[in-house]
């Protein structure tokens, strides 16, 4: 039976979740009902975007795909850890790439350093994946 794109959400948080590279505490969930920003060290925020869908194939109904990507922003103060960012991101893509789940794959990762944002330097991590 196909995935909902809920069911996807709740894989990817319950993963996020198992992430021992930083602690919970510094991570902003979608809908959480606060979170502060930490005064120093790093923090991330987790992101998950839908994409477009496909079909993989067709018998008496299309089989439809579905796309999207896990997007974690990681933050630190500028000249205070940018090679902890880096290592953190390391992890992050091992920790995502390649996971397998129920219909749920995903897929490769890339990591892109966004520059100075305000008053921190950010990493974007994003792992794409496909459902059903």
């Amino acid at each position: 039976m196909a995935m909902t794109l809920e069911q996807v959400r709740q894989v990817i948080i319950t993963r996020m979740l198992s992430f021992t590279g930083i602690d919970q505490a510094r991570i902003q969930y979608p809908n959480a009902p606060s979170f502060k920003v930490p005064k120093d060290g790093l923090w991330c925020r987790l992101t998950i975007a839908g994409g477009s869908s496909f079909i993989s194939g067709i018998t008496d109904l299309p089989c439809t795909r579905r796309t999207g990507s896990i997007m974690i922003q990681c933050f630190a103060r500028p000249h205070t850890g940018e090679k902890d960012i880096t290592v953190l991101s390391d992890a992050l893509l091992g920790h995502f790439e390649y996971f397998f789940k129920d219909h749920l794959q995903c897929l490769q990762g890339q990591s892109i350093y966004a520059g100075k944002v305000s008053d921190f330097i950010q990493y974007n991590i994003s792992i794409f994946y496909s459902v059903n």
